[in-house]
């Protein structure tokens, strides 16, 4: 009794009040059973010479079951297809098959290969290999908290510079970008307006922003925006200058460029009653003139507190004496 199932163990119960009450209608209320089960498993039961193990489930597996009369080469045309067009049905399969190979073959077969082989799409699997595979595409980026920028400084390239960009919403839904750089310990700073938020105007500004300095560039420090990629990376290889990202969701890396753009906006656009309205234009060579006659003063005239009360020119000029013993300024960034 104890080798059978509860569900043998049920069957035999019922059989077992029958034969002591002999009263079908009882047995079957009692036991919830309709008249033909009782029935049916009664003269298994009995048939079988009063076995328990008669009262098992037998299996519901048909008898004869069919096969698949796929011939091997075809079984692995299917495979290769399906592995191929992992995202095709099994409709556009078999069109596949009929122009690539040139015979017919079921849909009913091409669903038995898919399941044989379980050749379905698993969406998380395809976005780990897809990153895994844009990871190969590029480099690692170097964060600033992983390395120190001042070891990338030489006597020819003395300057590290931070980068952000500042979005300006104007009236009926125009936008203007400032891209702004500072150098990190010096203070020396540069601006420029631009339509478009896009890795071609940060082409353009590195470009200037190494002119205007003679190529001295050692590092430059950016976030994780879009306009600091594509042909932003590519200027900084022309340019041999190291790119450096700060941490996402981690504006405190860049903080210098940070302090930099509010700088801009109370000192500059909130005073100046002329650049905004400029904004609009099209053409933004006079906003840009603006705003470069009060870079011009910023990094010739203001003072900073960091800096001991010197503007950015100022204090580079000292400390070129205090290192090299050398005078005057650099003529370069007399220039710019």
């Amino acid at each position: 009794m104890g080798d059978i199932s509860s569900t043998a163990h049920l069957r035999l119960s019922a059989i077992e009040f029958f034969y002591q009450i002999r009263n079908v209608s009882v047995v079957c209320t009692s036991f919830q059973l309709s008249r033909k089960s009782f029935y049916k498993w009664k003269l298994r039961y009995e048939a079988s010479g009063k076995r328990v193990s008669s009262l098992e489930s037998l299996s519901r597996a048909p008898k004869s079951k069919r096969n698949s009369n796929l011939d091997c080469t075809t079984e692995l045309d299917i495979k290769h297809i399906r592995q191929k067009y992992i995202r095709l049905g099994k409709v556009k399969i078999q069109k596949l098959l009929k122009d690539e190979y040139g015979y017919y073959v079921s849909q009913n077969h091409i669903s038995y290969v898919i399941k044989k082989h379980n050749l379905y799409f698993d969406p998380v699997t395809a976005s780990r290999i897809r990153s895994k595979k844009m990871k190969g595409m590029g480099h690692k980026k170097i964060r600033i908290n992983e390395v120190n920028p001042n070891d990338y400084l030489t006597s020819e390239k003395p300057f590290f510079f931070t980068t952000d960009t500042i979005v300006l919403y104007l009236p009926y839904g125009i936008k203007r970008y400032i891209i702004a750089a500072v150098e990190h310990e010096k203070k020396i700073a540069y601006a420029r307006v631009y339509n478009s938020k896009s890795s071609l105007s940060a082409f353009d500004f590195l470009m200037r922003l190494s002119v205007l300095v003679g190529g001295t560039i050692a590092a430059i420090l950016s976030d994780n925006g879009s306009e600091f990629a594509n042909y932003f990376e590519e200027a900084c290889h022309k340019l041999k200058i190291i790119h450096i990202y700060s941490r996402t969701h981690t504006p405190k890396d860049n903080s210098v460029c940070e302090r930099f753009n509010r700088t801009i906006q109370e000192e500059f656009m909130e005073v100046d009653e002329y650049f905004e309205p400029l904004l609009t234009e099209s053409s933004l060579v006079e906003a840009n003139k603006r705003l470069t006659e009060w870079l011009v003063f910023y990094n010739t005239k203001r003072p900073h507190q960091t800096l001991d009360y010197r503007s950015p020119f100022e204090y580079y000029h000292y400390k070129l004496i205090q290192k090299q013993k050398l005078s005057p300024m650099c003529p370069t960034l007399t220039c710019a």
